[in-house]
């Protein structure tokens, strides 16, 4: 159960919670484009006059792609609910994770259909250089493909940190006038922000997002359960005078509102 948590959560810097069967119907029609090119070619290698100017060309391609395959995974995990995958060393995890996996049908698909035919004597320079650009090329077509889904599917980052915000500004209706007009209201805005933030952590996918919302409807459901009196207490903190069950509360209530910060870009 472990090992397969594991896998899910690597899983989750190529997919974005939207499982591998889009990965693989990707891959094998990038490699059924890719044997079938070469299948019914005339010539697998082509002789070109200047291959160093094929190689710049190549290189330079290659780098517009990485900026496309970057951009692109940027910008899903910006519409996940798993702040893991907001740090910069996870979304390079997330580049690699799309490299290896065109990484694998160039190697079966474009040098072994070559080595297969001409064998190592006939690779050179230019053509490690284009099979380089094509695993770039199928690598960023597979992230805007994700991409696509991940837009259909998610809210969008603004209706995100508007969410996340509007509740974290909510919670300062402890703050108001004990039995005043005003702190009713500040709870009632509470409750509607409240919520909102379950309706939006309704669309988390990945494995780190649905611990988020387990989490938040375990917090939410005890803290309902709770009178007014000991509501502002989670929400506030204890002194001196410690109730164990509610220092547990707003222990957890920290631990969420952390995450969500880093949702909302406040903290990083």
């Amino acid at each position: 159960m472990a090992d397969q948590m594991t896998l899910q959560r690597l899983l989750d810097h190529v997919t974005f919670g939207h499982g591998p069967h889009f990965l693989l119907e990707v891959l094998l029609l990038q490699f059924a484009g890719v044997f079938l090119t070469f299948q019914f070619s005339s010539s697998l290698l082509v002789q070109v006059s200047n291959p160093d100017l094929f190689i710049q060309a190549y290189a330079a391609t290659s780098i517009v792609f990485l900026g496309i395959l970057f951009l692109f995974t940027a910008k899903m995990r910006k519409r996940t609910f798993s702040s893991t995958l907001y740090t910069r060393f996870h979304l390079i995890v997330s580049v690699f994770g799309y490299l290896v996996a065109s990484g694998v049908i160039i190697v079966f698909g474009y040098i072994l259909l070559i080595l297969t035919t001409t064998g190592w004597t006939s690779l050179n320079r230019l053509d490690y250089v284009f099979s380089a650009m094509l695993t770039v090329l199928f690598a960023s077509l597979l992230a805007v493909g994700y991409h696509a889904r991940v837009v259909d599917d998610q809210p969008s980052r603004d209706t995100i940190v508007e969410t996340i915000s509007a509740w974290q500004e909510s919670l300062s209706w402890v703050d108001e006038d004990e039995r005043s007009h005003a702190k009713q209201e500040a709870y009632d805005e509470f409750s509607d922000r409240m919520d909102d933030l379950s309706d939006l952590l309704s669309h988390a996918k990945t494995v780190e997002g649905k611990q988020l919302r387990s989490d938040f409807e375990d917090w939410q459901e005890h803290f309902d359960g709770h009178s007014e009196l000991s509501k502002e207490t989670i929400i506030r903190g204890q002194g001196e005078t410690k109730n164990e069950q509610l220092a547990k509360e707003h222990q957890e209530l920290r631990s969420i509102r952390q995450r969500l910060r880093i949702l909302a870009g406040e903290q990083e």
